[in-house]
């Protein structure tokens, strides 16, 4: 059935406005429009049955966005969200009432602040937030700030582990959120540790509440003085790590492991420690680029905790037959008392989050069945962890 003779007319008068965008309530049967004007709504009249009428409504919606009916087709759904929809297209979705099409927009790389901010009106979920945040643009945008508040808010209703994590990585990010908002946003990882790790990913070197600085800060630091004006990774790695911002983010990352819900935040947790403490100094005739992806000297993932710390050890056996880096070497010499440091430093650096693969491929688990099974893999972390803490 064709849309009512007075639907039709009020949707033409409608669309002949300056539109941005359009949501359809299909439970009241009512068109919202955002015009330059403000919000505009129409009271729609059904000539069919509802559900029906409402596609005959998207179809004309459709017609005159994009000059043919059909509405968001399902079938390239999945490709728009990758982000494949032209930039001359994006306005034109927000014009079909689709909440796919809403998705769609919100995940392409090309979207501008005020399309954001149309789309946002459209359709408000915390799925959208996060992929609007995640592009910069929209993020240093005005509507930032107003993305980073709901996801705040919604942190306490949102059930997966991974997505609250991501939520919280996101609204962190520079400008986004008052220093108030950070601290409570900090407090609540006492109770939700997954929150710590994501102030792990982007504020590794602002982490509110300091710890006191390494015992042995200053001492170590001045031995190392000419070695970290050379740029000795190493040498520059130990002094960040003993000083105050670097023993809280230590003592952070141990706090993290008490209770991480499930694998995805221990992955994102064992990477956040690796990518803190990385060294760019490949050894054992590994590549750079394996290195910094953290695979074996195959080129395969490191999928074995205890290969990468049988393989540290020998870097400080007499009988080496490995060939260390000449930094390895200068940083030996200058602070031998610090071998056990040292070593936890390349551990740590050298153990990305494919050592979990095993465990992964075997169980399910999630929580305290979860961390009793990943207690080989996540003993050695925390013991290294420890050894660089005074």
């Amino acid at each position: 059935m064709p849309l009512s003779n007075e639907d039709s007319l009020r949707l033409n008068v409608l669309l002949a406005q300056k539109v941005s965008a359009i949501r359809i309530d299909e439970g009241k049967l009512i068109v919202y429009a955002l015009t330059q004007k403000g919000e505009a709504k129409i009271q729609l009249n059904p000539t069919s049955r509802n559900d029906k009428y409402v596609k005959e409504v998207k179809d004309f919606l459709s017609t005159k966005a994009l000059g043919a009916p059909g509405g968001f087709p399902m079938f390239i759904s999945s490709w728009n969200r990758m982000g494949d929809v032209r930039h001359s297209s994006l306005d034109k979705l927000l014009l079909l009432g689709e909440e796919e099409a809403v998705a769609a927009v919100v995940n392409n790389k090309n979207i501008t602040a005020d399309i954001a901010k149309s789309a946002w009106w459209a359709v408000q979920s915390a799925e959208n937030a996060r992929s609007m945040l995640a592009n910069e643009v929209v993020a240093q945008s005005e509507i930032g700030a107003e993305l980073a508040n709901f996801l705040i808010e919604f942190l306490p209703f949102e059930e997966e582990p991974l997505n609250m994590l991501i939520s919280a990585r996101l609204v962190l990010q520079e400008g986004l959120i008052s220093d108030e908002e950070v601290l409570k946003l900090w407090k609540k990882g006492k109770s939700k540790n997954t929150l710590y790790v994501s102030f792990l990913d982007i504020r590794a070197d602002q982490l509110p509440e300091p710890a006191e600085e390494h015992s042995q800060y200053h001492e170590i630091c001045a031995k190392l003085s000419e070695l970290v004006e050379s740029e000795n990774p190493y040498a520059v790695a130990l002094c960040k790590l003993f000083s105050a911002q670097g023993q809280t983010f230590l003592k952070t990352a141990e706090a993290s492991f008490k209770r991480p819900p499930n694998y995805d935040v221990v992955g994102a947790l064992i990477e956040s420690i690796r990518k803190y403490v990385f060294v760019v100094q490949p050894e054992a005739g590994q590549t750079l680029q394996q290195y910094e992806l953290g695979l074996n000297l195959q080129g395969e993932p490191q999928t074995q905790i205890e290969e990468i710390a049988l393989l540290v050890k020998t870097f400080f056996t007499e009988e080496n037959d490995i060939d260390c880096s000449d930094k390895l070497q200068e940083i030996k010499a200058a602070v031998p008392e610090l071998s056990s440091e040292l070593q936890a430093l390349l551990f740590l650096s050298r153990t990305p989050q494919t050592v979990l693969a095993p465990s992964i491929a075997t169980s399910t688990a999630v929580g305290s069945l979860m961390r009793k099974k990943l207690k080989p893999v996540l003993d050695p972390i925390l013991m290294n962890l420890r050894l660089l803490q005074g």
